[in-house]
């Protein structure tokens, strides 16, 4: 059984790797520290609240972090999750309880020290928090089990030809956290989650599936497909956040390879992940794995079947012919 943090900015996408891990029986999720990232800070953390509320885990606890990146500016925000974060769709959460006294990075912190390696950490947002933590805690990085974060590209990104979203949201906290020295991080970017597609036929299935969770990721995920046909004339949208979480149920769903990373900070490459891998630049020493090869029918079982167990047969067969 896992301790998993998570760090987040929801967000579609991290949404549903929130909806996956609360679902899941094989982590202990000890806490959710929120970032302003896909929308403001207290919108996020609102967001997750409404999340852990449609999960039945208003038990976990919510910790608020940082609103804007380590070099003062305010929080860039994208428009492919809607303005409130959650597909324009109006929610809130209803419940009475809310965000927990004490600080994201407090937070952090005490956990890792509390729970010395047995901690992972998944970070699919802005780094800002985790990169406080690090300053914040000498002991932090190697309290810290394994770190899994969403962010960077190999190849191209998705707001700058450069620079991944995540990554150019806050350069100096990311070129932080490699340059830590986890013993374990491993980097989820654009180029292995370009390769886990929300098809249309996954969709019409979670309409058909029409249960509470199954109709909410049918609805939020509309204004991520329309905005994936506006901009690239794609009818599937990338699950970029939830493959990261998966990685923690199971690390078959892609093969990872060790690599040295950099982070550029500053001028027209900003943001940018500078991806050198071990097999090709032996001479540099590692301080991540990236992942690579997707297996997207082993993903989109593990993320569906563990949602909506009950439909494992039917889950099974769509996934099987949608991802030959």
């Amino acid at each position: 059984m896992k301790r998993v943090i998570i760090d987040t900015d929801p967000g579609i996408d991290d949404t549903i790797a929130l909806l996956l891990l609360c679902a899941s029986d094989d982590v202990v999720i000890e806490g959710i520290t929120t970032v302003g990232g896909n929308v403001s800070l207290d919108q996020v953390t609102r967001n997750a609240l409404t999340i852990l509320e449609l999960a039945g885990r208003t038990d976990i606890g919510v910790y608020r972090g940082a609103a804007g990146s380590m070099s003062g500016g305010e929080g860039r925000h994208v428009f492919a999750h809607g303005e409130d974060g959650l597909g324009n769709l109006g929610l809130s959460p209803t419940s009475a309880v809310g965000a927990r006294e004490g600080s994201a990075v407090d937070f952090l912190v005490e956990s890792a020290r509390e729970h010395p390696g047995e901690m992972s950490l998944l970070a699919i947002g802005p780094l800002t928090n985790v990169a406080a933590a690090v300053l914040a805690d000498p002991a932090f990085v190697s309290n810290i089990g394994q770190i899994v974060l969403m962010g960077g590209a190999e190849g191209a990104g998705n707001m700058t030809p450069s620079a991944e979203f995540n990554a150019w949201s806050d350069p100096v906290a990311a070129d932080v956290v490699f340059r830590a020295g986890f013993d374990r991080l491993v980097m989820v970017g654009l180029d292995a989650t370009r390769q886990a597609h929300l098809t249309p036929g996954v969709r019409e299935l979670l309409r058909q599936l029409d249960t509470p969770v199954s109709r909410f990721v049918h609805a939020i995920t509309r204004s991520y497909v329309d905005f994936a046909f506006a901009e690239q004339g794609r009818l599937a949208a990338e699950l970029h956040d939830p493959l990261a979480a998966a990685y923690l149920l199971d690390p078959a769903v892609f093969v990872s390879h060790p690599a040295n990373v950099e982070v550029c900070t500053e001028g027209l490459c900003q943001g940018r992940t500078v991806v050198a891998r071990s097999s090709d630049f032996p001479h540099l020493t590692p301080n991540a794995r990236v992942a690579g090869e997707v297996d997207a029918g082993r993903f989109f079982t593990l993320l569906l079947t563990t949602l909506f167990p009950d439909a494992s047969e039917l889950i099974t067969r769509v996934v099987a012919h949608e991802y030959r």
